[in-house]
């Protein structure tokens, strides 16, 4: 008998071709995203779902009386109730490796549009505004220290790219790392984050978003930065306090900031006052959505499903005690 497996949403057709060749599964997939009715109604009966921004309750877990794994397509779980998934003894898995270089590639690429004011650039000349380059100076990223929030798989290869690309200094906050981890990407763990936001020119987050990270940076701690500072986050919306964010910018306290994340995606100029600003450039959450990793986590997170479907363990479950 086959089993059905749900895929959420859209992902790359290498992940699809892997589940439509085994004889044990059937397949819904949506390639557009589902009302929630519709969603949740065949969530009831699946053996497998694989999700990419789609909510997973508690509640849709109860129902699921059939369900023996959730495959996240990518790393960040904050839309999974991954207790309820534990309780219930169901994996929920991620594809570490799959979009770590990509995100990182991002985060670098904001650093150094930022630094050389490149899309204010772009839009000027584009809109006839443009005066004289002088006007555009901007910075060099040899020589300055970078901040690193989180030095995980994304992490440390950013720090990779800063110090053997540009000669930065790497500091890393992580209360999870030691210091010989930080060493071995070049980086100089320190102890509180106060330190890191009062000597960095870059700061760069790469923390899940969870009840300790959640607003970690808010006003007070945009206050302590170098007013020729820049911040970026790759990682999750709700990392950096939107509203506080926006003031400090406002006021100028530190030079820019580069988001790829927000609260509530996709952000609407109607919506959110930080898209008004000139000394922020952002995107919407494409930090994984390159051509490579977009295939990379299609068939790693087909491929823990089909594990799964044939008794095996998978290989990269976040509830290792299920």
């Amino acid at each position: 008998m086959k089993k059905k497996v749900i895929v959420s949403e859209r992902i790359d057709e290498s992940g699809i071709a892997l589940l439509k060749q085994s004889d044990k599964v059937e397949l819904i997939y949506f390639e557009d995203p589902a009302p929630d009715d519709v969603y949740n109604s065949v969530f009831k009966e699946a053996c497998a779902v694989m999700v990419r921004s789609k909510k997973i309750s508690r509640e849709m877990i109860k129902d699921a009386a059939n369900l023996e794994i959730i495959a996240k397509h990518g790393v960040g779980v904050d839309k999974i109730d991954v207790d309820a998934a534990t309780d219930a003894g169901i994996p929920v898995t991620i594809t570490p490796e799959a979009n770590s270089d990509s995100v990182a590639d991002l985060a670098m690429t904001m650093m150094l549009a930022l630094s050389r004011n490149l899309f204010k650039a772009d839009a000027d000349l584009k809109g006839g505004r443009f005066t004289r380059r002088e006007h555009y100076t901007g910075s060099e990223l040899g020589g300055k220290t970078v901040g690193i929030i989180g030095l995980g798989r994304i992490g440390g290869r950013v720090a990779r790219r800063c110090a053997l690309g540009f000669g930065m200094t790497i500091l890393a906050y992580d209360p999870f790392i030691s210091t010989d981890h930080a060493a071995r990407f070049d980086a100089k763990r320190v102890a509180d984050l106060e330190s890191l936001l009062k000597e960095s020119d870059y700061i760069t987050i790469h923390t899940p978003l969870t009840d300790l990270t959640r607003d970690m940076i808010g006003e007070k701690q945009l206050r302590m930065m170098k007013p020729d500072a820049f911040i970026i986050n790759t990682a999750r919306g709700g990392i950096i306090n939107e509203k506080d964010l926006y003031r400090v910018l406002s006021e100028k306290g530190i030079r820019g900031a580069g988001l790829d994340v927000f609260v509530k995606e996709p952000p609407l100029p109607d919506e959110n006052v930080l898209l008004s600003l000139d000394n922020i450039i952002v995107s919407s959450h494409l930090g994984s959505v390159a051509r490579e990793s977009t295939i990379k986590m299609a068939t790693q997170a087909a491929e823990e499903i089909l594990r799964v479907m044939e008794g095996k363990k998978p290989k990269h479950p976040i509830n290792l005690n299920v």
